[in-house]
């Protein structure tokens, strides 16, 4: 071996090195800067939070415990507010499809809360790496985007609130990456160079689907305009159909996945209709303060913004975060970065929100229907950093990898450079978590009474919070009239045992006796004497259309499910089964088989061009 051919060998030696060692300083980005704010939540694991945890406790209560008690899927939720379809509601039994299941039904409810939301976090930072390693091959620029999104102060604020739908966003650079590689698999041949096209669509529609799975009742609609943007941009740049056919193709599969669910939350907003008015918007200076103040805490408000408290404005990157971005968007971009700028600063205009008659988050929410349930337009500027931090990571990226030749060490130095970066903004992004998970249960729960409704939550944690609580009361098998966090449901027919017009869990409304003989969430079995055709059993409990029986009619009686007795009846049984479930479930399977019968598809044709090329 010559003296040349050995320094070479070295030289790529160290280089490869020093490329392992900017992968490693990215990972280390990732782990640090999530580990890092979910630091005070480790600290300590029996406590509950406050605000609005309480509420997606209970959620995930109603899972876990219709499981594990009643061995039945989560439909209905009689707990909350006189009953309400828990599957029929967007945030409602999200648990149930999630890969975080096995941990509710394992270990206690406290410990499953805080690694849920670990995992969330991991998720959407090891999302953001895959995004933006379509874009760029500097293990830096990648790790910049972790930086820039995953855990900024966006997510520490939301996250301590209880805004757990905000975890879902963790699902949205899945989709863009999935789609990205879904789209790109052909050349104009139209035979396949990229092996996971059918498995891209596939995981592509995965995601999607988990967002409506998980809850995600912003980050759904934020991902789908995202999509749609991208894919019309490029439709336009390309002069092609192919970006908007790829992306019609993986959202109708995304739709296939999810009707389990979709079809019956479609049904509970068709009864239910959340329309809210935004008018709020925010000034050039309050933008300024929410991304670089350091004062940044629960109940801080370091600008002038109103309503709401500032865990719905703050979203903390730092003075160094800002310029970043800012030099991202002012450097030379390709056409994909192209699209993908105008549509993050087209969301970063939509976060100022309805500032005139002709704002886009003013038409946005006027004109089109699914935004007409969402307010707080600040939420726009949390997928604004995914966006625009993906557009800068190309850019500078491309810049380090061009000097990468010559200074190999280069991409190395700026990951340490990202790391400091994310390591300030996590430090901030940490602040309102540390006063989040301080609430404790009362030290005696009545547990395996009959269940009941009382009209206020009967049991208070140990330090109050703003709202009733309902969690405690689900521990005691209590159903509470007045509650908090459930869709606006008009028909409310149950009534408290205090209640002056209370006549028991059932009733015959005329001549007869009835008692309930069996119970779970989603059925109440009855034992009936002396009762005559044609009476009416009554359940104290909301009506909803899944409301059924193999022993009679169902009705609504004066808001409250009732049953038209057959002659003879002495035992009857309702059941709750959520509209639309059937219909879903079949277009799902029909999915799954379509999804799989399009890979055979492409692996066929990879083999005939494998055949074609020998």
């Amino acid at each position: 071996m010559t003296e040349g051919s050995t320094e070479a060998d070295r030289v790529r030696r160290r280089r490869l090195v020093l490329q392992h060692a900017a992968q490693l300083t990215a990972l280390l980005v990732l782990f640090a800067a999530v580990f890092l704010v979910m630091a005070p939540w480790l600290r300590a694991w029996s406590t509950f939070g406050f605000h609005d945890w309480d509420v997606q406790t209970s959620h995930r209560e109603l899972v876990r415990r219709g499981l594990l008690q009643h061995g039945e899927l989560p439909w209905w939720n009689p707990f909350a507010c006189g009953g309400f379809p828990a599957w029929g509601y967007v945030e409602g039994a999200t648990l149930l499809v999630s890969p975080w299941l096995p941990l509710y039904l394992t270990l206690p409810m406290s410990v499953a809360l805080r690694l849920e939301t670990l995992g969330m976090a991991l998720i959407g930072a090891l999302g953001a790496y895959v995004l933006a390693g379509r874009f760029t091959r500097s293990y830096a620029a990648r790790a910049l985007v972790i930086a820039l999104w995953a855990v900024n102060g966006r997510f520490g604020l939301q996250t301590a609130a209880g805004h757990t739908w905000h975890l879902a966003y963790a699902w949205m650079p899945w989709c863009l990456a999935f789609y990205e590689g879904a789209r790109s698999a052909y050349p104009s041949s139209g035979y396949p160079r990229h092996p996971r096209r059918a498995r891209d669509l596939a995981l592509g529609a995965g995601a999607l689907a988990m967002l409506v799975y998980s809850g995600g009742i912003y980050p759904l609609p934020h991902t789908a305009l995202l999509l749609g943007l991208y894919a019309t941009g490029l439709a336009v740049s390309e002069r092609s159909t192919r970006p908007l056919v790829t992306l019609a193709v993986m959202g109708a599969a995304g739709i296939g996945l999810s009707a389990p669910k979709l079809l019956p939350l479609l049904d509970g907003f068709g009864k239910a209709p959340r329309l809210i008015e935004s008018t709020e918007t925010m000034d050039l200076g309050a933008f300024v303060q929410m991304l670089i103040s350091p004062q940044q805490g629960f109940s801080d408000r370091p600008a002038r913004v109103s309503p709401y408290g500032w865990h719905e404005w703050g979203m903390y990157l730092g003075g160094a975060g800002l310029l970043v971005l800012a030099v991202g968007v002012a450097l030379r971009a390709g056409p994909r970065e192209r699209v993908l700028k105008a549509a993050g600063l087209l969301f970063v205009l939509l976060g100022f929100g309805a500032f005139h008659p002709l704002a886009p988050w003013t038409l946005l929410h006027r004109f089109l229907p699914v935004f007409r349930s969402q307010h707080v337009p600040s939420r726009f500027l949390y997928p604004a950093a995914l966006i625009l931090g993906v557009v800068a990571a190309s850019a500078l990226g491309r810049i380090l990898m061009r000097h990468a030749l010559r200074r190999p060490w280069l991409d190395l130095v700026a990951a340490l450079a990202v790391l400091a970066l994310a390591l300030d903004i996590a430090r901030v992004a940490q602040l309102p978590m540390r006063s989040a998970m301080w609430m404790v249960l009362p030290d005696r729960i009545r547990e395996g009474q009959p269940f009941s409704f009382s009209q206020e939550p009967p049991y208070q944690y140990k330090r109050r919070d703003w709202a009733g609580p309902l969690y405690p009361a689900m521990l005691g098998n209590t159903g509470v009239i007045n509650c908090y966090g459930t869709p606006p449901f008009g028909r409310k027919g149950a009534r408290a045992t205090s209640d002056p017009a209370y006549r028991g869990e059932v009733f015959v409304e005329g001549r007869g006796e009835a008692k309930i003989v069996g119970w779970t969430f989603n059925t109440a079995t009855v034992e009936v004497t002396g009762a005559r055709a044609g009476d009416l059993l009554v359940y104290n409990m909301n009506y909803d259309e899944g409301w059924h029986s193999e022993d009679g009619r169902v009705v609504n009686h004066d808001a409250s499910v009732a049953l038209v007795l057959p002659e003879g009846a002495a035992r009857v049984r309702l059941r709750y089964t959520p509209p639309g479930l059937g219909a879903g479930l079949i277009l799902c399977a029909v999915t799954v088989l379509g999804l799989l019968a399009f890979g055979r598809r492409e692996a066929r044709l990879r083999g005939r061009a494998g055949e074609a090329a020998a």
